[in-house]
């Protein structure tokens, strides 16, 4: 598919130059010979409008309506061409007048011209009538020749007329002051109203059309950059079609004059040369984004600090100075044109990917440069190519986006069919690794459940007191722990702890916790000394993890008349006895957090029949919004209605509150609840 496209767009550009040729071929005509042109064996209605290209009759510093008179003789020059360098000493700047001397074969009514810019200004008579000017000479003094002053303007004209007969006498008066380069630049183009006519609009619509589409794709491609960042390719390539749409709006026809009154001469003369020297480095620099291995960057940086240079002269420095540049520019961006042309060569010769086709494509951009400096230098009279060049590239460019559209289309297709049958392989990879894991998970749990003696739910007698355990992990392990051990002496101690965290992090930590606490949790000391000691052991050993968790030691006395509890970071303890109720709040930092903190003892007088809850902040802190938690007014208001119930029956009326509390929301975190009930009237 990539060879048929490559040959289609070669036979393509070749008959599109083919007919290029053979249309500019069909311009031949008759040569103007000793400033004179017989058009005895041309009709211009049948053959269409000829170049007035050819030897003509020029006379140096004379000028019809200054009054002056000049003793320079009559000069046989090329026309186009510079009068600069002749005979060693004529500059640009000057004056002069070339002659022309017409004779038709016949009578064709109206006839036309087309004129271009020449030099800085121009003045066209036929048989004696001014038929055309632009810009102004005026000579101040009435002996001096030399002395002439020029308001400069850059004109494209069709100018219509009805010869007196059928021999015409052409003065072209040319005046230069401002750019490098004086005479008659262009020739003019001669031919029956009507089919000169056609040429003119053919030539602006060709213009007007070229600079149109290299604009839309330039911003098609400019936009794409912006959307995908980075896309340096899509950046350099918009960022030429619009100088290179800029360079055909400017310079041609100058059809964007007719619409920009205020532009003047130096403006045109600048936008034309700040374009062209642009237009060189961020075309390499395209090639180097789409073949970096084929083009040295330190040659495209190069390339870009001799343009910035040119354009800063351009922008800084009057007409007279910065047109002297070009000549060495043109030598630049021969270099140039060759450098991409080998780089994209070599490209091509290793395969790159779509490297041909670019490379056919710059094949034209190269030749239209090089025709234009030939142009430029007056070897040729065919016009500026520059701008069907780039469209050209611009097709062999849209060859290669749609190759390579296809070809991810290709591959888009093979995704699509392949995506149900990958999808389910993997679904079933996932389901299996997620067993393996929820096995993992369950064994892990029961694990746990043995280490720790952890049960979800369960009920405990010591004596005459009641213990109600409501235990709910997020996962199948959790990092709460809870302990109740009665002592030789005959105290009960409570033990409740919450490591940082949940899943299988905390529950790792909750081993820990339970391998120091075991250690510790018989001896006859306070909940205050026995907190005080599994911290400093518990930062001894697992200090350098930055491991730490809540906890709380309550101790109630054998006769159950008293209660000793010390709390490390964790929520309230509520106590509720017949007479009163206490909220005792937690003073103290977390366990572990600093190695010999010491943590003190709160005594509370109990009651018979008192109740007592301890929990960890899974409860408390439990939210269905962003701020809105469970809280511990609504523990404490569930306590205060609990009278009648149960202890069995207030943890699972809290749990039911919970979570009508939370409606569709889930728990963030562990949840344990210890209830402590006194079972004596």
């Amino acid at each position: 598919m990539k060879k048929a496209f490559c040959i289609f767009i070669l036979v393509f550009l070749s008959i599109f130059f083919s007919g290029c040729s053979e249309s500019f071929s069909n311009l031949e005509h008759p040569t103007i010979v000793q400033g004179a042109l017989e058009l005895k064996n041309y009709d211009l209605e049948e053959q269409g409008p000829i170049l007035l290209s050819g030897l003509w009759k020029f006379r140096w510093l004379y000028w019809k309506s200054s009054g002056l008179e000049s003793q320079n003789s009559y000069e046989v020059v090329s026309v186009p061409s510079s009068w600069n360098g002749k005979n060693g000493s004529r500059l640009g700047e000057g004056y002069g007048t070339y002659e022309l001397n017409l004779k038709l074969n016949r009578n064709y009514g109206e006839l036309a011209f087309i004129l271009q810019e020449q030099s800085s200004s121009y003045f066209l008579y036929v048989n004696g009538k001014l038929l055309a000017s632009c810009g102004e000479v005026e000579f101040p003094s009435s002996s001096d020749i030399t002395i002439f002053e020029v308001k400069p303007a850059w004109c494209n004209k069709l100018v219509k007329f009805n010869p007196d007969g059928e021999e015409l006498k052409i003065d072209m008066q040319i005046a230069n002051r401002d750019h490098r380069l004086g005479g008659f630049w262009a020739p003019i183009r001669f031919g029956t109203a009507s089919t000169v006519e056609k040429t003119w609009n053919a030539e602006r619509f060709l213009d007007l059309f070229l600079a149109g589409g290299l604009f839309c794709i330039g911003l098609l491609h400019l936009i794409y950059a912006v959307v995908r960042r980075g896309e340096a390719a899509s950046m350099y390539f918009g960022t030429y079609c619009v100088i290179m749409a800029a360079r055909g709006l400017f310079s041609g026809t100058r059809i964007i004059s007719e619409y920009l009154d205020f532009l003047k001469y130096h403006h045109y003369v600048r936008i034309e040369y700040v374009t062209f020297y642009l237009a060189i480095p961020v075309f390499l620099s395209y090639i180097l984004s789409v073949f970096p291995r084929e083009l040295k960057r330190i040659l495209v940086d190069l390339v870009w600090w001799i343009a910035i240079g040119a354009c800063l002269v351009v922008l800084v420095f009057p007409v007279r100075i910065f047109t002297f540049t070009i000549t060495i520019y043109y030598l630049v961006a021969f270099l140039a044109g060759t450098l991409g042309l080998f780089s994209l060569t070599k490209a091509a010769l290793r395969r790159r990917k779509g490297a041909l086709i670019i490379l056919a494509g710059f094949v034209f951009v190269y030749a239209a440069m090089i025709h234009d400096i030939l142009y430029a230098t007056f070897y040729l009279d065919t016009g500026y190519f520059t701008n069907i060049g780039a469209f050209i590239f611009i097709i062999a460019q849209s060859v290669f986006l749609s190759i390579r559209s296809s070809e991810s289309l290709d591959r888009l297709m093979d995704l699509s069919r392949n995506l149900e049958r990958r999808v389910e392989e993997r679904t079933k990879q996932l389901r299996n690794a997620l067993r393996l894991i929820q096995n993992d998970l369950n064994v892990a749990r029961e694990i746990q459940k043995g280490l720790l003696n952890l049960e979800d739910a369960v009920e405990k007698n010591i004596g005459q007191i009641r213990f109600g355990i409501l235990h709910k992990p997020l996962a199948e392990v959790g990092g709460d722990l809870y302990d109740i051990a009665e002592l030789p002496s005959g105290k009960i101690r409570i033990f409740l702890a919450d490591a940082t965290g949940h899943g299988i992090q905390a529950a790792l930590i909750t081993i820990l916790i339970r391998s120091v606490y075991e250690d510790l949790r018989l001896k006859e000391e306070s909940p205050g000394k026995l907190l005080s000691a599994i911290g400093s052991q518990f930062h001894g050993k697992y200090g350098n993890v930055s491991t730490f968790f809540s906890a709380s030691i309550l101790e109630i006395s054998p006769d159950g008349k008293k209660l000793t509890l010390s709390l490390a970071g964790s929520p309230p303890v509520l106590v509720q006895t017949k007479d009163e109720e206490h909220i005792i709040e937690c003073e103290n930092p977390l366990v572990g957090l600093l190695e010999n903190f010491d943590f003190e003892d709160k005594e509370i007088p109990l009651t018979p029949g008192f109740r007592i809850l301890c929990f960890t902040d899974g409860l408390t802190e439990s939210s269905r919004l962003p701020g809105d938690f469970y809280g511990i007014e609504r523990v404490l208001a569930y306590l205060r209605t609990g009278d009648s119930q149960s202890l069995e029956e207030l943890l699972s009326g809290i749990q039911e509150d919970l979570f009508r509390f939370l409606g569709t929301s889930e728990p963030k975190d562990d949840i344990l609840v210890l209830g402590i009930e006194d079972q004596r009237s």
